[in-house]
């Protein structure tokens, strides 16, 4: 693993949904496919509104200790949310949600030079080979996982720069709760969404969206010349409003953008005192000369 950098994500948290119902209790509510997650791989996931609109994302993975137990590696600072969200579904089946940040450690590894991580500790980032792997831990043994894996640890910070790099957003920095629709965050690209699965919830708009082609907005890379704005910045094409600042990082004068595809395609783009490029990521399809029809998200 020359070469190989890890961090400790510390804004993770894990909930564990056990007993004998759990994985037929969460196949019915989100958006991927439950039994994938058998513990040799990650599988990335949302759980919706019924309107179809972003609430949680989370990587699941099989629990060591008990094969009908799922984690559920979530936004630490909304787990407690997550929990209470998914006992809203409990009903009478036989399950049990608990919220077990305190006794795990996320940490991700990924190659320096940005090339895929073909073994390693952990289990590959299901989003896209050039992220790497990612780790559930025991929370005492965080430390030295990264000792045993021979990789150089270094501040979160690098991976978010990394994963920007590569125009992957996070859900606390790119996505909003109740308003952003998995499909301009590109969930379908990054492999969070099983069409052929059967029902989740907000199931019908996704599907609908999809099969129409109508996604007008994108969560897109973005080169930034000038004084880095904000998280939140408006993006103005002229005088009209074509998105929003998200991520950044200052040091690679990068940044993700959430922007209207249609209304980008030859405008000078500026952010508060900036000016910035849109980028497309090779494993995305999509063009900036916008697309037609209207979004149900509209």
């Amino acid at each position: 693993m020359t070469g190989a950098r890890a961090s400790r994500l510390s804004g993770r948290g894990i909930v564990r949904i056990g007993g004998p119902e759990a994985r037929s209790f969460l196949q019915g509510l989100v958006t991927n496919n439950v039994e994938q997650a058998d513990g040799t791989r990650f599988v990335y996931s949302a759980l919706l509104t019924p309107q179809g609109k972003f609430l949680f994302d989370f990587f699941m993975a099989g629990d060591p200790a008990d094969a009908e137990a799922v984690l559920l590696d979530c936004d630490g600072a909304r787990a407690g949310e997550l929990v209470k969200r998914l006992s809203m579904y409990k009903l009478r089946a036989k399950v049990e949600i608990e919220d077990r940040s305190g006794d795990f450690a996320v940490i991700a590894f990924w190659n320096a030079d940005g090339s895929p991580m073909t073994d390693g500790p952990g289990l590959p980032d299901p989003r896209n080979p050039q992220m790497g792997r990612r780790a559930i831990f025991p929370a005492k043994g965080a430390e030295a996982a990264i000792t045993a894996a021979k990789a150089a640890e270094v501040p979160e910070e690098a991976w978010h720069r990394h994963r920007i790099s590569l125009g992957i957003g996070e859900a606390a920095e790119d996505f909003e709760p109740d308003r952003t629709f998995p499909l301009e965050v590109n969930f379908a690209e990054l492999n969070g969404i099983d069409f052929h699965k059967g029902c989740f919830v907000g199931q019908e708009v996704t599907s609908r969206t999809k099969r129409r082609g109508s996604v007008r907005k994108r969560l897109l890379p973005v080169h930034v010349e000038g004084d880095m704005p904000a998280p939140g910045t408006p993006v103005k094409g002229g005088v009209r409003e074509v998105g929003t600042i998200h991520s950044t990082d200052a040091e690679s004068e990068r940044a993700l953008a959430l922007l209207r595809l249609d209304l980008i395609g030859s405008a000078i783009l500026e952010a508060g005192q900036a000016e910035i490029r849109p980028e497309i990521p090779g494993w995305l399809e999509v063009s900036l000369e916008g697309m037609e029809g209207e979004s149900d998200g509209e």
